[in-house]
């Protein structure tokens, strides 16, 4: 590679001018090239990996959820490799890991993708936890993975047992495979439950309220029982039942009182900030939206609860 002969201030400079998706891609060339980059100056971030497509998988940074950067993604559809293709397949060593695949491009983001052969399911697993570890050493990501995806492709996930946020999209799959994920997974942070995710995914669920932070964005069979079983540190939750309908059950759990501007002040750092930005806007402008009722304030630990009007916020 001539690249490597140029003296170390010249491709050191042709280094900074990449995208982290080329300087990926360059590490995995030799030894040489994966020691140029791991001796650049990263900033530590946290990556996730993103499973919201059949037969795709996406890997990038994230430092707020819903904004990822995409480095590498790798698909295995059922596509007939034509024999002018065969010349371009290639076999991707990374650590202990060889992958037999295709690299094309995205057209319009430029993002590298592999063709994987679809009956490999254990090289992908294998690739995709070699590929973190390679990033944690290379470009000192936070070792801590994240989670992007639909229950449904749950058996493509790198070997892990400790995830640190989990965001939950629309899936097929019923409570008894989510407590399956939990099993298999240690969420060490959070859980977020987005809009299209149907009620059967968590409704009968007995492992997710024990997640530290739990974030669920509408579901109309969550209601103002719920805090009487959570154990977490923060609760959001979007809900179409009124205090009023548990009236019995906050009489004889909480103690309600009257939302005061001087004393409530409900403030929240990571990861609720991250998650519920939004829902946090409605919360804060009281002048603009009066949408408060009150605080309760669970009796058996002091735990309190901010209700508003279709929704619940509980520290």
């Amino acid at each position: 590679m001539r690249f490597l002969n140029f003296p170390f201030l010249v491709y050191e400079n042709i280094l900074k001018h990449l995208e982290p998706r080329e300087l990926l891609l360059f590490s995995f060339c030799s030894l040489k090239t994966r020691t140029l980059v791991s001796r650049m100056r990263h900033t530590p971030t946290y990556t996730i990996f993103i499973l919201d497509k059949p037969e795709k998988m996406s890997y990038g940074f994230v430092e707020k959820p819903e904004k990822e950067q995409i480095l590498l993604s790798w698909t295995w559809k059922k596509i007939a490799m034509e024999s002018e293709n065969l010349d371009n397949r290639t076999r991707l060593k990374l650590k202990d890991v060889l992958l037999d695949c295709r690299v094309t491009f995205h057209r319009k983001l430029n993002i590298p993708t592999l063709v994987c052969r679809c009956e490999d399911v254990s090289s992908r697993k294998r690739f995709a936890t070699a590929l973190h570890s390679h990033m944690c050493e290379v470009f000192h990501v936070k070792p801590e993975m994240q989670f992007k995806l639909s229950l449904d492709y749950m058996d493509e996930l790198p070997y892990t047992n400790t995830v640190r946020d989990v965001t939950f999209l629309q899936s097929s799959v019923n409570s008894t495979v989510a407590d399956e994920f939990f099993e298999k997974f240690h969420v060490t942070r959070a859980l977020f439950s987005k809009r299209c995710v149907p009620d059967r995914l968590l409704k009968h669920s007995c492992k997710f309220l024990e997640i530290k932070n739990l974030f669920v964005d509408w579901s109309p069979w969550l209601d103002i029982t719920l805090l009487l079983k959570v154990k977490c540190e923060n609760i959001m939750f979007s809900s179409s039942t009124s205090v009023a309908n548990d009236a019995h059950l906050i009489m004889d759990n909480f103690n309600l009182e009257a939302w005061d501007p001087e004393v409530d002040k409900i403030e929240y750092d990571e990861p609720v900030h991250d998650y519920c930005e939004e829902l946090l806007y409605f919360l804060y402008d009281i002048k603009k939206y009066m949408l408060r009722s009150g605080i309760l304030r669970r009796q058996s630990d002091g735990s309190r609860a901010l209700d508003k009007t279709g929704s619940y916020c509980s520290s």
